[in-house]
């Protein structure tokens, strides 16, 4: 049985959105050339700002010596592309193109991003960055947040139940539903999780958790 286990909205003092400004056709294009980039790096085509000015860098892979679970890549980094300077890690293993776990972006203007994780089932990890003045003046973990409401039901409803029970479980995908979503000025957040989303034998668990989130405030007029 799916249990709601809440339903909130985070009021947070986060920096002014703004929003994307008009730019060339293809600013993704101009950044994958950057010479300032890193050897060990490529932008992520996807990942670039709309006004073409930051990006996530994923580490180069080495396909030839990958194995089962791959080699400690450096972390991803949100950098500003022109000069080019680090903002921030986003992981401290990188995940680079083309690997099983896929490290995306979504922009809300040019000066907040969502970076999230999408794995075999649903989505595995969520921050929302602010950019101000060419530098990070925030990082909101929404997911490590919202991931301890999920071990407080699982562990307190469920393995005190079924002590025997292997303490693991699952974030699963929604198709009517988007893990999260930008709507203005507001980013929520959906996530379901599972004990087995394979369907295996023995008893089952799994909770929903709706509305949890951050505000961003309109930009103070000095």
């Amino acid at each position: 049985m799916k249990v709601l286990i809440s339903s909130l909205m985070i009021a947070t003092a986060i920096a002014p959105l703004i929003c994307a400004q008009e730019v060339s056709a293809s600013p993704s294009e101009e950044a994958k050339t950057n010479p300032e980039v890193p050897k060990q790096y490529e932008v992520g085509e996807d990942t670039v700002s709309p006004d073409g000015r930051f990006a996530v860098l994923f580490p180069v892979r080495n396909e030839a010596s990958d194995q089962e679970n791959g080699p400690p890549y450096p972390p991803n980094l949100l950098v500003r592309l022109k000069p080019y300077t680090i903002l921030t890690k986003v992981r401290n293993t990188g995940l680079p193109n083309g690997w099983r776990d896929k490290l995306l972006a979504e922009w809300n203007g040019s000066m907040v991003v969502a970076i999230y994780v999408e794995a075999k089932w649903g989505i595995a990890d969520l921050s929302v960055y602010e950019i101000d003045n060419d530098k990070l003046k925030r990082v909101h973990p929404i997911f490590k947040e919202a991931r301890k409401y999920f071990d407080r039901d699982f562990h307190k409803r469920f393995l005190k139940k079924y002590p025997k029970e292997y303490d693991h479980y699952t974030f699963v995908g929604n198709e009517e539903v988007p893990d999260f979503e930008f709507k203005g000025r507001k980013v929520t957040v959906y996530l379901v999780a599972e004990n087995k989303p394979n369907v295996a034998p023995g008893p089952i668990w799994s909770a929903e958790l709706k509305g949890f989130g951050i505000w961003i405030p309109r930009r103070s007029k000095k």
